[in-house]
């Protein structure tokens, strides 16, 4: 018989919130993928715009990727503004966090809560500066991960792309491009870390969608 943590059984109260978790990061999901359709369309299309299309792709990672990559018409402006993509993505991973800490709480409690606050703290850096606190949901997204890799409800590849994408994206992505020119080696490891980070919200969805209905990751796994 598999034995099922409080944060799997069907009777957890938090059923509803596991729900909402798993539709956020689907939507966080698709947000960067529009991120990533968007870049692909305007190298192929230098010279178009795209009106409210742009308005969607352009979240802080794509600019400092462009910025890396040589796109031409990026401003570095752009990442001094109060951006209100960046500002959703913000508020949705508040919520997505808050499904992580329960599911995670019985694995390392503190260290758990320390990863939620981070992105609500963000929001409140974020609109005072316009420019800091998003970085702390790569920090979060680091130390959520370096805690799924103790727990048993997430499985361990889930852990280890949320670590690496983490890592890429934090350390390429804010350190490097802050401190070194652009270059293209930055711009293809915030590009790795990018799409890991696109793996890892699907493998968050499956989880939290696989918790909302009280199922374990054991019984998730086909039979054989």
């Amino acid at each position: 018989m598999n034995q099922i943590t409080d944060a799997e059984t069907p009777k957890s109260a938090w059923k509803s919130l596991y729900r909402v978790g798993a539709a956020v990061a689907l939507t966080v999901l698709v947000l960067f993928l529009i991120g990533i359709i968007g870049t692909i369309y305007q190298a192929l299309q230098p010279n178009t715009t795209n009106g409210w299309f742009t308005q969607l792709q352009n979240n802080w990672l794509i600019v400092l990727f462009k910025l890396n990559a040589g796109f031409s018409g990026v401003q570095p402006d752009l990442l001094n503004v109060l951006n209100l993509l960046d500002f959703v993505i913000m508020a949705l991973f508040c919520t997505m966090f808050l499904a992580l800490y329960v599911a995670l709480k019985s694995t390392s409690r503190i260290w758990s809560l320390i990863a939620t606050s981070l992105p609500f703290l963000g929001i409140l850096v974020f609109l005072i500066t316009r420019t800091a606190g998003r970085s702390t949901l790569l920090i979060a997204g680091l130390i959520i991960s370096a805690v799924m890799l103790r727990s048993k409800i997430f499985s361990k590849p889930t852990a280890y792309v949320g670590i690496v994408a983490s890592v890429l994206l934090f350390f390429a992505g804010d350190i490097a491009t802050a401190i070194f020119f652009s270059s293209n080696i930055i711009a293809v490891l915030i590009g790795t870390g990018y799409v890991l980070w696109m793996i890892w919200f699907n493998l968050i969805t499956r989880t939290l969608c696989q918790l909302s209905r009280g199922i374990s990751r054991e019984e998730a796994k086909p039979e054989v």
